[in-house]
């Protein structure tokens, strides 16, 4: 069981509706009730968390708190990617959607999130990385339809309808679907060709209790991205494919693509948005790697690293499926 003495507590004043100073403060307290010394330092702006992050272990702290929602958590860990001396991170949500917590299981209560975060197994994680502007990332970068979503879900709405605001954001996107020529080099130096409307790369594996897994091998421990691709033309196609990859129905087909790599450089004809996380991004070109156990993070007592062993495919695609030509060759065979 993990022995804390001094806690940094890296506040979000307005995720929550606000809520995150008042649980701050309360926090403060129940921990130093518990014996430890605590620092609360409330963000007024982009960097603040990230900067406090990565200088954490240098002030003499050996747990960082974050109490917000997934903006503040992906800064506190991309302070910890930068630092040398890893501190263990365990985070209190309050934002809209807080997938992470999802991803890592944890508790929602507030009585049981503190047990968590004083008793709960500290575990490392890969992090994303993006080395032409130096960003990080911890659950996925995507490009394509996924990114035009996030863009058109602009933070005003989503404090008032909530994960909503992705739904219809969503669904308006899906009626002007278009396919745009994808290339992709792996760290061997092979590239692959294909047409589709999104790329996804993803690092973590569970999203909940409900085993939702973006990628059947999806691993937030094992040193590769998973890298998908969606052809679809169609919106029922493509809701067809999404439905498959959240069900785990996964199996090779000419709509979708997948295979694992430490490195990717992505090129699109022509350029489609980039999001990371949920942060826009730009537009490709795209160059990304994984950062090997990047961060340590507290997860929740029902958190599995491969609760499934694995043991899936590590790359299918259809090898006609990878240019105009071979498409043809399958519609005629269809």
């Amino acid at each position: 069981m993990p022995s804390y003495q001094r806690a940094l507590l890296i506040v979000n004043p307005v995720a929550g509706h606000a809520r995150g100073l008042r649980l701050g403060q309360q926090l403060r307290e129940t921990l130093e009730a518990r014996g430890l010394v605590c620092s609360v330092r409330v963000t007024n702006g982009q960097g603040d968390a990230r900067r406090w992050s990565a200088a954490a272990a240098a002030d003499g702290f050996d747990l960082i708190a974050a109490i917000g929602g997934d903006g503040t958590v992906g800064e506190v860990v991309a302070g910890q990617a930068r630092s040398q001396n890893k501190v263990p991170i365990a985070i209190v949500p309050v934002g809209t959607a807080n997938v992470v917590s999802l991803a890592l299981a944890l508790p929602w209560l507030p009585g049981m999130a503190i047990s968590n975060m004083l008793e709960g197994r500290v575990l490392p994680f890969d992090v994303g990385y993006l080395p032409g502007t130096d960003r990080y990332f911890f659950l996925m970068a995507a490009l394509g339809f996924p990114a035009k979503v996030i863009r058109d879900s602009p933070r005003k709405l989503k404090n008032m309808f909530g994960v909503l605001t992705y739904l219809g954001a969503g669904l308006r996107n899906a009626l002007n679907l278009d396919e745009v020529s994808i290339f992709i080099e792996d760290e061997d130096g092979r590239l692959r060709e294909f047409e589709g409307n999104t790329i996804l790369l993803s690092n973590i594996g569970k999203i909940g209790d409900i085993n939702l897994k973006v990628t059947p091998d999806t691993s937030a421990h094992d040193g590769r991205f998973d890298v998908s691709v969606i052809s679809s033309r169609s919106l029922w196609g493509l809701f067809t494919v999404l439905f498959r990859m959240l069900t785990w129905r996964y199996r090779p087909s000419p709509r979708l693509h997948h295979f694992q790599s430490r490195r990717v450089v992505i090129t699109t004809e022509p350029p489609v948005a980039v999001q990371i996380d949920g942060e826009d991004m730009g537009q490709t070109p795209l160059t990304a790697e994984i950062i090997p156990e990047g961060v340590q993070l507290v997860v929740g007592s029902r958190y599995r690293e491969n609760p499934d062993g694995g043991g899936f495919l590590k790359e299918f695609h259809l090898p006609w499926a990878v240019s105009r030509r071979g498409r043809r060759w399958l519609t005629r065979r269809r």
